[in-house]
């Protein structure tokens, strides 16, 4: 593998042009490989256009990208100009208080961004945004890319910068991650060696290229590492979930990755009558990473497809963040992912995990895998110092795959990192090498003494059934007159309710006093839709906070 992207990818496509490259699965199970040699060239075509537009070495190309060959070959082409590719989640998941057009303003005018590229579909934004930045070039669908020769790859070095990726957004605007060649680099060699895996691997994705699960750990790996890509359309996968496992079939795919939801969705929604033909025996790696993966979801997937082939060492667990070029741990091959019921009052009072065998009445951690060779996991205290194993504390990394900052922004780039450490913001614990992810670091609600995460709230949630399961946030506001936190709890109310909206809150807050021990001080209950995600899946309690201070959420409550 070469030291920088482009040089790694051209190596590939010189050594091997007619080898597999990339396909892309349709709706009616059909799939065509582009090879490599092809695939260069397509982008050497996209990077002639792009050209014209005005982007070259060290630029940057904002994206809007759905998983299209147009949105590869923008992404190759930037690539191939040296440019600086920065993808855009478009508008199927922009957020309640959030808009494409106010993301787009904001990032270009942090990046003086030459030229923006988006599906045609989105065209009715061009008049508003070539008002405010006249100085941009604005291509919308493949049929706006006019006629140029194609551009030549232009070679970087280590140092350069490679990529900007976006960070979750869970509060507002996302800040914007510089990566370098040598960072992303090295997150490749870790995920390839964590993972064990090798040209005769097959990858199949549908999640999208504007986050870093579907960027880094499948497109870029692939290309880099000369391993065969399928990709499909993550709104076929939510439309028909079985497709996803039909793909593994037809392509003989052994490697994929979703959020947690998607393999929710898919061990409910499948049914035998779509699972003709699919035999999941082959299949070495389903990964689950990007939002909390749930103990219960772990089980279902692999009692629901189990009856197919689906090996108890194919489900495997990862961490990451946009910070950490990527991914951080990873299950290790052949190893199943370790499940620990721990004891939910010491985790709360002492914030120490203690297993316990009695399972009815513990909280189950579900376990994100080891480090991978180029990192090594810190625990920290409220000081900064490590923690013993099995204490529960901030999660830092000593890791040659760090971003290098956040774009214009010292300050947050300053308090991202301790003493050479990546603070990555997240909660855990150690177990014998094993990273239990437990929570974030600002979203914690202090309330007399004890420290519980927004999280923890999805349980008792559960088992009120006129909510839409898993819509919700929660969080503490300060009371001086208390001299605690008093507990918020906003959910989204099922349209169709056995009860009415006095009954449902009353229920909310029985669920939270018997499931945690904690009293909910108020319940806010909004319509569907109206708690939407961050690009990555994570939810956003801390900026529905500030909606409800604000007053910003009354729109929405259900009457």
């Amino acid at each position: 593998m070469g030291n920088t992207l482009q040089a790694s990818i051209c190596e590939l496509a010189e050594a091997e042009p007619g080898a597999r490259a990339l396909a892309f699965y349709s709706a009616d199970r059909s799939w065509e490989w582009i090879s490599r040699g092809e695939l260069s060239a397509s982008a050497e075509r996209a990077a002639g256009h792009l050209a014209e537009l005005g982007l070259g070495e060290g630029s940057v190309c904002v994206q809007v990208p759905y998983n299209d060959r147009f949105a590869v070959d923008v992404l190759l082409g930037s690539l191939v100009l040296g440019a600086l590719p920065l993808l855009v989640a478009p508008p199927a998941i922009q957020g309640t208080n959030s808009s494409l057009p106010e993301i787009l303003d904001n990032i270009i005018g942090r990046t003086s961004a030459p030229v923006v590229v988006a599906a045609d579909s989105v065209a009715d934004l061009r008049d508003e945004l070539t008002a405010k930045h006249e100085s941009t070039r604005f291509v919308f669908g493949p049929g706006e890319l006019a006629d140029a020769p194609a551009a030549p790859w232009t070679m970087r070095d280590p140092g350069d910068l490679a990529a900007l990726q976006l960070t979750s957004g869970t509060t507002g605007f996302p800040r914007i991650c510089m990566w370098r060649q040598q960072n992303v680099m090295a997150a490749l060699d870790g995920m390839a060696k964590a993972m064990a895996v090798t040209t005769d691997d097959v990858y199949l994705n549908w999640t999208p290229l504007y986050h870093d699960m579907g960027l880094m750990n499948n497109i870029m790996l692939c290309l880099t590492r000369g391993i065969p890509l399928v990709m499909m359309s993550p709104f076929d996968f939510v439309k028909r979930p079985a497709l996803w496992l039909h793909g593994m079939q037809d392509t003989g795919a052994t490697i994929t990755w979703s959020p947690n939801f998607g393999f929710a969705l898919a061990a409910q929604r499948i049914r035998d009558r779509e699972l003709e033909g699919v035999d999941l025996e082959h299949v070495a790696g389903f990964w689950n990473a990007a939002e909390r993966i749930h103990h219960e979801t772990i089980v279902a997937f692999k009692e629901r497809f189990s009856p197919y082939g689906l090996r108890p060492d194919a489900i495997k667990t990862n961490f990451g963040c946009a910070e950490n070029v990527g991914g951080a741990t990873f299950t290790p091959p052949g190893e199943q992912v370790p499940i620990e019921h721990i004891d939910p009052a010491v985790m709360h009072e002492r914030q120490v995990a203690v297993p316990v065998t009695d399972e009815a009445a513990s909280l189950p951690v579900v376990g994100c895998g080891k480090a991978h060779p180029g990192i090594t996991i810190h625990i920290l205290d409220d000081e900064g110092n490590d923690l013993p194993e099995g204490h529960i504390g901030a999660l830092a990394l000593d890791t040659a795959s760090r971003m290098e900052g956040y774009m214009y922004d010292p300050e947050a780039t300053a308090a991202a990192f301790h003493n050479g450490l990546l603070k990555t913001g997240d909660l855990g614990y150690l177990r014998d090498g094993e990273y239990f992810w437990t929570g974030r670091v600002q979203e914690r609600i202090a309330i007399r003494g004890r420290k519980i995460d927004p999280s923890d709230f999805e349980a008792p949630l559960l088992a009120v059934s006129d909510l839409r399961a898993g819509s919700f946030a929660a969080f503490g506001q300060d009371d001086p007159g208390l001299g605690t936190q008093r507990i918020i709890v906003i959910a989204e109310a099922r349209e169709e309710r056995s009860q009415p909206v006095g009954d449902i809150k009353a229920s909310v807050k029985q669920a939270v006093v018997d499931g945690l021990g904690v009293g909910v001080d108020e319940v806010v209950l909004v319509a569907q839709g109206t708690l939407t995600k961050t690009s990555s899946g994570k939810r956003r309690h801390r900026h529905f906070a500030e909606m409800y201070r604000l007053g910003q959420l009354a729109e929405f409550e259900v009457a």
